[in-house]
C-alpha cells in the first residue's frame, strides 16, 4: 500500500512540475512576443500595447500548445506582474499586454511621470559584475528597449515585485534629485517598475549614480571623471 501511495505521489509531483514548466515557457514566449515581436509577427495591437488574446493563441508559437486558461494562469501566477489583461470595449474580446520592457517605440504603455524625487527615495538598477567596466564609464543604456528599468527598492522588500532580477550582483542607486533637476525623465508603470528613456543618447551617465554596491554591501568606486562631472554640474 505504501509503495502504491509513493508511486501516486510521485506521479502527482511529476504532473505538477510539468504544469509549472509549461507556465514558465508560456511566460517567456509571451514576453518575447508582446515586448519585441508584435510588429514583426504581424499582430494588431493598440497604442497602449494590448493585443487580442485570440491572435496570440493563433500565432504559430502558441497554436495547439496553449489555451486561454493557460494564459490566465500565467498572468495570475507571474510574481513580477509582467502582464495585464483587459476586455476590449468595442469587440468584447479579451486582450493582453506586457506592462514594460518593450523594444517597440509605438507601444505607449500606461505610465505616470515622476516629478518629485521624494516620491521614490530609492531608485536602483540591478545588473551583473561583468557589465560594470562599461557601465562605470558610459553609464546605463536602454540598449534595444525603450526604457532603462529600475526598482523602488530591493526585490525582497514589501511592494517591490519587479524592476530587476533577484540574481543581480550589483546595485546602482540613482540620484533622483540631480537627475530630475538636469532634465532626465522617469516614469512609474502600473506594476511599480520605474522607467527612464535616459538622455538623448539613451544613457543615464555615471554622474547620476548616487551609490554603487555589490551583493555583499561593499561600495564600488565610480570613475574620477564621473565625480568630476557631478562636482562641476552641481
Amino acid at each position: 500500500m505504501a509503495a502504491r501511495n509513493y508511486k501516486y505521489s510521485s506521479q502527482r509531483t511529476g504532473a505538477s512540475n510539468s504544469a509549472s514548466e509549461k507556465v514558465v515557457q508560456l511566460s517567456k514566449a509571451l514576453s518575447w512576443l508582446l515586448r519585441h515581436a508584435v510588429l514583426k509577427e504581424g499582430l494588431q495591437f493598440q497604442s497602449d500595447g494590448y493585443v487580442f488574446v485570440e491572435d496570440v493563441l493563433n500565432h504559430h508559437s502558441f497554436a495547439n500548445k496553449y489555451t486561454v486558461e493557460d494564459i490566465h494562469e500565467c498572468v495570475a501566477k507571474n510574481e513580477k506582474k509582467r502582464f495585464g489583461l483587459k476586455v476590449d470595449e468595442q469587440t468584447g474580446k479579451e486582450m493582453i499586454r506586457a506592462h514594460q520592457g518593450h523594444s517597440l517605440e509605438e507601444a505607449n504603455v500606461e505610465m505616470k511621470q515622476i516629478t518629485n524625487p521624494n516620491q521614490f527615495p530609492v531608485v536602483l538598477h540591478g545588473t551583473y559584475m561583468k557589465h560594470w567596466p562599461s557601465i562605470s564609464t558610459k553609464g546605463l543604456s536602454k540598449m534595444n528597449r525603450t526604457h532603462i528599468h529600475f526598482a523602488p527598492g530591493m526585490p525582497t522588500q514589501n511592494g517591490v515585485i519587479s524592476g530587476m532580477r533577484a540574481s543581480a550582483q550589483l546595485y546602482i542607486y540613482i540620484d533622483m534629485e540631480k537627475a530630475l533637476k538636469d532634465g532626465l525623465t522617469f516614469f512609474v508603470s502600473s506594476n511599480n517598475v520605474i522607467l527612464s528613456p535616459g538622455n538623448e543618447d539613451g544613457y543615464i551617465p555615471p554622474c547620476y549614480f548616487r551609490l554603487v554596491q555589490n551583493r555583499q554591501g561593499q561600495n564600488l568606486p565610480v570613475t574620477a571623471e564621473s565625480f568630476q562631472k557631478t562636482t562641476t554640474d552641481s
